[in-house]
């Protein structure tokens, strides 16, 4: 019930993480699969609409969202999940559609879902070509794989939508010097913990109850949680202690945090955002870290004292998103072709103000969680064309990391099983 509630209210506009966050009086191990069948309907969509589609005499998108949702995730359950016998997911989505008020309907869907049991092993999927096809074996947007496989070789594309479609791990991003005492603190909360080989001071978090964010440790601030891409982008980062940056777009935080943990007390970063609403969380994890070198400016970036300078200016600028369609599961399906161009004037427009208060020698960085080359590689190419004072700095990852490709504007991470996928790109100014 809690889970069609969500995914009712992710049907009406509502996005997944929303939903998720809500209080709701349940045990941990419901309230994970309330987060399995959410996330698993919301990624899975295309496809089992396709498949309910066959199955239904009457055309599936024509009957009440209530009812289209219960038989979701009858069928989700049925093709993804094993904890759930066929017989309680079939009864729960009847059930499902009867208290949504549609009770003549309920012997309809009880014969949907049965059929889809007794068939889905036989289960074919063709679409109108091969990227087709593939887009809707792994439940995304034609037009989206189709820009993809432009990009990709055939398996690493495939690689791609699977990474999509599965939970990434959760990582935690520790203040260096407190790895010891958080893992064992965690571990004491019943939690499992495993470092990294890199980035350094990244820890995945292996096993958890829930209760990681009531211990000590996260009350302190040592520890925020941050995917493994923007921390491998921190790592990346020529930073020395002592050192000013300005992280452009700060909010909710993790890299102004990043930042300040790398730079140490000696050095000074400045945060800012657009967003009010945002900021408030960026506050909220700076006074929880206890970064004293940290200051807020809510203000006009444009109104900053030219002759304000820093040796990093980070902008990591507003995006499609297309990177973090495993977390963000419902943008795939918000997602239009023109979204794609339609944040580049803003991207350009904040690259240019922040260009201006970098130091001789210093470095412009900027990064999208975008996987696409006009949010990403014409951005840079268009910069480097305007202002030849700057030209790319050569960046360094250690070891073998599958989905990172490198190219002479910048890194693009493929996602991955493990992480999201974004672009980062680093300019030295003259």
């Amino acid at each position: 019930m809690e889970a069609a509630k969500a995914l009712y209210a992710i049907e009406k506009g509502a996005k997944v993480a929303d939903v998720l966050e809500a209080p709701r009086r349940v045990s941990p191990e419901d309230e994970s699969l309330i987060r399995e069948l959410v996330y698993g309907c919301t990624r899975q969509k295309r496809l089992l609409d396709h498949h309910l589609t066959s199955f239904c005499a009457t055309p599936f998108q024509k009957l009440p969202v209530e009812v289209r949702i219960s038989l979701r995730l009858g069928l989700y359950q049925l093709l993804f999940l094993t904890r759930v016998p066929a017989y309680s997911a079939v009864h729960e989505s009847v059930e499902l559609v009867k208290k949504a008020g549609h009770v003549a309907l309920s012997g309809f869907s009880n014969a949907v879902l049965r059929n889809a049991e007794t068939k889905k092993a036989s289960l074919e999927l063709k679409g109108d070509s091969e990227i087709d096809t593939l887009a809707l074996r792994y439940s995304h947007p034609t037009w989206l794989v189709k820009k993809w496989a432009e990009a990709l070789p055939a398996e690493a594309l495939e690689n791609v939508l699977k990474a999509n479609n599965h939970p990434h791990p959760v990582y935690l991003n520790v203040r260096p010097g407190a790895g010891e005492k958080v893992v064992e603190e965690l571990k004491g909360q019943g939690a499992q913990v495993l470092q990294e080989a890199w980035p350094k001071d990244t820890y995945r978090l292996k096993r958890h109850e829930g209760g990681v964010f009531t211990g000590e440790s996260f009350r302190q601030g040592d520890w925020i949680v941050q995917d493994w891409v923007p921390q491998a982008m921190l790592e990346i980062l020529p930073l020395k202690e002592g050192e000013r940056a300005w992280d452009v777009c700060s909010a909710p935080g993790g890299k102004t945090v990043g930042l300040a943990w790398r730079l140490g007390e000696k050095g000074q970063v400045l945060a800012t955002d657009a967003s009010p609403e945002r900021r408030l969380k960026l506050e909220e994890n700076l006074k929880r870290t206890g970064l004293k070198q940290v200051s807020v400016f809510g203000g006009d970036i444009g109104k900053l004292p030219p002759q304000q300078k820093f040796d990093h200016v980070w902008v990591d600028a507003p995006c499609s998103g297309t990177g973090v369609l495993s977390r963000r599961a419902d943008l795939r399906w918000r997602l239009i072709p023109k979204d794609i161009p339609g944040q580049m004037a803003r991207q350009k427009e904040l690259l240019e103000a922040a260009q201006a208060h970098v130091y001789p020698g210093g470095k412009l960085v900027y990064s999208t969680c975008s996987l696409e080359k006009e949010e990403n590689q014409s951005i840079v190419a268009d910069f480097l064309q305007r202002h030849p004072e700057f030209e790319p700095f050569p960046l360094q990852v250690p070891g073998s990391h599958p989905g990172i490709v490198w190219g002479k504007a910048g890194i693009t991470f493929w996602p991955t099983s493990d992480h999201d996928g974004g672009f980062l790109s680093v300019l030295q100014r003259s």
